[in-house]
């Protein structure tokens, strides 16, 4: 695995940071602006209450829903590979009196890295980031809890392809049709639940709201504790 390899060179505790401070700023302002709290509020339904639920927001970026769901009375861990997302939502959680656990660390290396398991695994617009498709969806379903529950919401293959360059279509070719991932072009509309699907599950939802994304709910097999 490509993207393995170069994780070995590149290395967060070694001060890389893959998302530079200025632009880290910018997208922060603007997605703090547009925090989906009925979707909060939805996960909280669906894991019967946020009070005192463990939350992970893997690849919780600025931290917006790392708070909406502290705020929320869940207890949260925050993980990212980013040291600017990091100091970000360390400002943020502050500025709201909540706390939250931050972990600074790749998304693939979370279950190592945190060595527990959630109610709730929380991954917004990042899976793409993943190592592999295959592989991220594991580790997903390993930092659930038995009878716990994940939220992924992906953008497809489909978002922005029209100005995608050549080589840039033919990494994402590749990972469509040989499951091969060269940097981090984004899944194939379906390929996230047709995975999940592969590993005990109680039960799941996908939904399609835009030609463009995909969110998957799934709840792990087993029962909750």
């Amino acid at each position: 695995m490509i993207n393995a390899l170069l994780a070995l060179f590149f290395r967060p505790e070694r001060g890389w940071d893959p998302v530079p401070a200025d632009y880290a700023q910018t997208y922060a302002e603007a997605e703090w602006q547009k925090v989906d709290l009925t979707l909060v509020a939805k996960l909280g339904q669906l894991v019967g209450g946020l009070e005192g639920k463990e939350v992970l927001d893997l690849g919780g970026g600025p931290g917006q829903y790392s708070v909406a769901f502290a705020k929320s009375g869940a207890i949260v861990t925050w993980h990212d590979v980013s040291r600017n997302y990091l100091r970000i939502a360390q400002e943020k959680a502050a500025s709201a009196g909540v706390r939250i656990t931050f972990s600074l660390g790749y998304m693939d290396e979370a279950p190592r890295v945190l060595n527990k398991q959630f109610d709730l695994v929380f991954n917004r617009i990042c899976f793409y980031y993943g190592w592999n498709d295959a592989h991220f969806v594991g580790v997903i379903y390993a930092l659930m809890r038995p009878g716990g529950h994940a939220f992924i919401e992906s953008n497809n293959l489909s978002f922005g392809w029209d100005r995608l360059p050549p080589f840039a279509r033919l990494r994402a070719w590749i990972n469509a049709t040989l499951g091969f991932k060269i940097g981090h072009p984004h899944p194939p509309r379906g390929r996230i639940p047709a995975l999940f699907l592969k590993y005990p599950i109680e039960r799941m939802t996908v939904e399609f709201p835009t030609a463009h994304i995909d969110r998957v709910f799934v709840q792990k097999a087993g029962r909750s504790q």
